[in-house]
């Protein structure tokens, strides 16, 4: 008779080994534009105490977009896209009585378009990176995440009620262009390296691990569906 192909004892070796990834053990780090880098409240310099507040957020995820190919009179699936899911991604900041996040937040948006001419600013001036790290039991970074030229989108409304007294809360939802896995650590606490790490470019295909120096982004290029390569217009 088969054997299976792990039992009960593999298991709890290899929980004892590396533990799991616990839902409230995380640090969210905002890096904001060049213009917000100085701004600050009563309270202190407004990113870092935003890094702080923040009480729920979210790991982006991967979607791989397929098509029907029909062959012999049968429906097969073929990968043709893929997507970070950058329209959206919320975070839920603690509001202190300061209101810096909603203060900090709203400068962001206004500087995007100005409310009153409706100037849209370059996305160079209103992109940002957030940095999302993954702890251990010990306040260790076990994983780290990087979204690429985010920017706030959307804040939500705040309600107070005059039947509690609960902190109130604000949800922020972001944009972004991609996400990049940056590194890991090994349940001892040695770094991964980056050729044992994700070293493929999810966007463009080729190894980070290696020393390219091509600016992607100011070419124009065109994709072939039929051998999926990215060719030169």
């Amino acid at each position: 008779m088969t054997s299976a192909y792990h039992n009960i004892n593999d298991f709890v070796t290899q929980v004892k080994k590396t533990d799991f990834a616990r839902s409230n053990r995380y640090e969210v780090m905002f890096m904001p534009p060049p213009f917000l880098q100085g701004h600050s409240t009563s309270q202190g310099p407004s990113p870092k105490l935003i890094s702080m507040m923040v009480e729920d957020g979210i790991f982006p995820g991967l979607l791989v977009g397929t098509r029907p190919l029909r062959l012999n009179n049968l429906n097969e699936q073929r990968a043709n896209v893929i997507d970070f899911g950058g329209d959206s991604i919320t975070f839920t900041f603690l509001v202190d009585t300061s209101w810096t996040a909603k203060d900090f937040f709203g400068d962001w948006m206004r500087s995007i378009i100005n409310p009153v001419s409706r100037y849209v600013s370059y996305p160079e001036d209103y992109y940002s990176t957030i940095d999302l790290v993954s702890l251990n039991n010990n306040d260790e970074v076990i994983a780290h995440w990087k979204i690429i030229d985010a920017f706030p989108r959307s804040i939500a409304p705040i309600t107070v009620s005059s039947t509690n007294s609960q902190v109130l809360r604000m949800p922020v939802t972001f944009a972004y262009k991609k996400w990049q896995v940056i590194g890991g650590y090994r349940p001892d606490g040695s770094a991964i390296g980056r050729q044992e790490s994700v070293n493929i470019d999810p966007e463009f295909g080729f190894d980070e691990s290696e020393d390219f120096n091509q600016d992607f982004d100011n070419q124009d290029l065109a994709f072939d569906d039929t051998t999926g390569d990215l060719t030169d217009i």
